[in-house]
């Protein structure tokens, strides 16, 4: 049972741990394929040190702390309460000790229950928060590459070689900060979020 308490706030350590922030997709915009012009916006530079992006990251892990803290607690009183019940054993009737282990067994449950949610929470704030990112980073790119003359942006980590000098990433990035300088991240996930569900996609995490 000890290895089974244990690996409750271990399995959240790790599920923490790879908690980062997603980036949208740079839209394409295509007028006439014939005469193209392209643009190029390095998105995961957007996403890594955009405003928006460092406030949602801040939350999320500041967060994730506060959940993973919040299992460890609950974990160590789970493995404290199991000690408790090996040296009771002795003294207690087998039916009596098999009464307790039920019980306690049903404690650790409702921690990995309680994992499993925190970990929903999290999945969820992350998906919601970049959903708010999505349309203001959609219209400055846009409106960017309009007034570039652009008819195709196009993300600067899907482009092998290049020699256009064409980049708005600075653009879109100062636009973005001005239009959205902070996102404010909700935890309620509803009951039964992310199940089934998949991950949204990482977010760059900040330069070392």
């Amino acid at each position: 049972m000890h290895n089974m308490v244990k690996g409750i706030a271990l399995g959240f350590g790790l599920a923490f741990s790879a908690v980062t922030l997603g980036a949208p997709v740079a839209p394409a915009y295509a007028q006439r394929a014939e005469a193209a012009t392209i643009a190029f916006v390095d998105v995961q530079r957007v996403m890594r040190e955009s405003a928006a992006a460092k406030s949602i990251r801040s939350q999320l892990e500041r967060q994730g702390k506060a959940y993973e803290a919040e299992i460890n607690a609950q974990s160590e009183k789970l493995a404290a309460e199991e000690d408790a019940l090996k040296k009771q054993r002795a003294s207690l009737s087998p039916d009596s000790f098999a009464a307790k282990q039920r019980e306690f067994q049903g404690k650790v449950e409702a921690v990995r229950r309680q994992v499993e949610r925190r970990r929903q929470q999290l999945a969820f704030a992350q998906d919601d928060a970049l959903k708010k990112v999505q349309p203001v980073f959609n219209e400055v790119v846009s409106t960017a590459a309009k007034e570039y003359g652009a008819t195709i942006v196009l993300d600067t980590a899907q482009v092998l070689v290049s020699s256009n000098g064409l980049n708005i990433t600075d653009v879109v990035m100062q636009r973005l900060d001005a239009k959205l300088p902070s996102i404010t991240v909700n935890f309620n996930a509803p009951a039964g979020t992310g199940s089934g569900a998949p991950p949204p996609p990482p977010l760059a995490p900040p330069s070392r």
